[in-house]
């Protein structure tokens, strides 16, 4: 009796165990913005979040077990995030009725998904931005996206998830931020 109720308890403990929890991930990419160092036109900086679902980045199976979100919202943090390193290339942050030149980023797609209902043998993290910036009447639009993939053995734990979120967040963030097009309309 005693041998079965220890056995009951080995295998519930294995299969809670197997459970695709809940995870909240932090946004922080890291930003490198050299090309903006020296820029003398003071920025409104405006962070849009135009997705559906703005509080989940996914799940962690495809069966939608564990859901991934974020522990703060991807406005908020991406905003932060720029801004602190805008702030570091000496750029002059302005808000109110009349900036010279505004800096808008809409997120349009920031999603975590895995592709097989059996078991979770691959990730896939997508993102795609819309860059506009407005000076006067004149203004610029770029759309940025990308995408990653990994092969993985079993589901990702939450520090390898947030350091895979935010590669893809810092590569689009930095392709877009620094795009000589974009450089140019904002000097």
């Amino acid at each position: 009796m005693i041998l079965k109720k220890v056995i009951a308890m080995v295998t519930f403990a294995m299969l809670a165990s197997c459970a695709t929890g809940p995870q909240k991930l932090d946004v922080s990419p890291n930003l490198m913005l050299e090309a903006l160092n020296g820029l003398i036109t003071p920025i409104e900086l405006v962070i849009s979040d135009k997705r559906e679902d703005k509080d989940v980045l996914g799940y962690r199976n495809a069966k939608n077990q564990g859901v991934i979100s974020f522990t703060d919202s991807v406005a908020k943090s991406l905003g932060e995030t720029v801004q602190a390193a805008l702030v570091n290339q000496g750029v002059e942050m302005s808000t109110g009725e009349q900036p010279s030149t505004r800096l808008e980023i809409q997120i349009h797609d920031l999603r975590y998904f895995t592709p097989d209902e059996s078991w979770v043998s691959t990730i896939e993290i997508t993102a795609e931005i819309l860059l506009v910036v407005n000076r006067g009447t004149a203004s610029i639009k770029k759309r940025f996206s990308s995408n990653r993939k990994q092969d993985v053995v079993t589901a990702p734990n939450k520090e390898f998830n947030e350091q895979f979120m935010n590669a893809i967040l810092s590569e689009l963030l930095n392709k877009a931020l620094n795009d000589k097009e974009v450089i140019t309309f904002l000097k």
